[in-house]
């Protein structure tokens, strides 16, 4: 029996000069908050911390499961994590969205599990 599916991507970014995205929690929040709105997922808690000088993780948890980032600019990369019990989401439109963030000029590998 399938309880949820779960989302892993790798974004890598093509440009160093869109590193900056991936920075702190500010330029990265947006795109979280515009994936759990296009997913219209539920935010019950948030923990977020920013590491110094540059990078940043951030933990939604969801009535849905979870959602999560981990940055590593200096490596122009973030992986992204959501698990989510609502099998009627539509991964696609959140890989879209992800891709739309970062100018349509990132390379992501994704995986989707069934759990």
């Amino acid at each position: 029996m399938i309880s949820g599916k779960h989302l892993i991507v790798d974004v890598y970014l093509n440009k160093t000069e869109d590193s900056f995205l991936l920075n702190s929690i500010e330029t990265i929040r947006p795109l979280m908050m515009r994936i759990i709105e296009v997913a219209n997922l539920n935010v019950v808690g948030e923990i977020k911390h920013q590491f110094n000088p540059i990078g940043a993780t951030l933990l939604f948890l969801l009535s849905e499961s979870h959602l999560s980032i981990h940055t590593y600019p200096e490596k122009n990369y973030c992986a992204i994590d959501l698990y989510c019990c609502n099998p009627d989401i539509n991964f696609n439109l959140i890989l879209e969205t992800i891709y739309n963030f970062f100018n349509n000029d990132c390379i992501i590998t994704k995986k989707i599990i069934d759990r």
